[in-house]
């Protein structure tokens, strides 16, 4: 990415994916769309680090950075001690408000893997672009969130695969 034109081309190709994983993450659609543009902002001044490699490390790349831009927003909102409860997001056909809820209770990087895995469909070599760590360790951390959700879900008597 050398232009502002191939700038703009990735901003309407990832915006709508990038503020669904925000939102996911951070439970508040303006926090969001702030992490959205932040991610923008910050894809802009690093795209000399951008390698080749295609759509998929471009996507990586991306979802990195949102991540990262996300957490970071989490962390300031712990330390002003300002966090508080996550608004609620809008319907969405895959996610129930009780999976919402329940989401809602892992750490941030379980509910990121569960959300690149189940809503963007992300395979783990994409995962390990994006957190930076090997894949195996984010396969573990996957499927022991996916199983923490489960237990919540059938504690509150419903049933439902993430």
């Amino acid at each position: 990415m050398q232009t502002e034109q191939e700038l703009e081309t990735l901003v309407r190709a990832y915006t709508p994916a990038l503020l669904r994983y925000c939102t996911g993450l951070l439970g508040c659609e303006a926090d969001a769309q702030d992490a959205v543009q932040a991610t923008f902002i910050k894809a802009w001044e690093r795209r000399h680090t951008l390698r080749g490699g295609g759509q998929d490390n471009e996507r990586a790349w991306l979802y990195r950075i949102a991540y990262r831009t996300a957490l970071d927003m989490l962390r300031a909102a712990r330390r002003a001690e300002q966090r508080k409860p996550p608004e609620p997001l809008p319907p969405d056909p895959g996610i129930t408000e009780s999976l919402r809820d329940a989401l809602n209770t892992l750490d941030p990087l379980d509910r990121a893997l569960v959300l690149e895995r189940v809503l963007d469909g992300l395979d783990y070599a994409a995962l390990a672009r994006i957190h930076q760590r090997p894949a195996a360790y984010l396969r573990t951390r996957y499927h022991r969130a996916k199983r923490r959700l489960a237990e919540l879900l059938q504690k509150e008597g419903l049933h439902h695969d993430p």
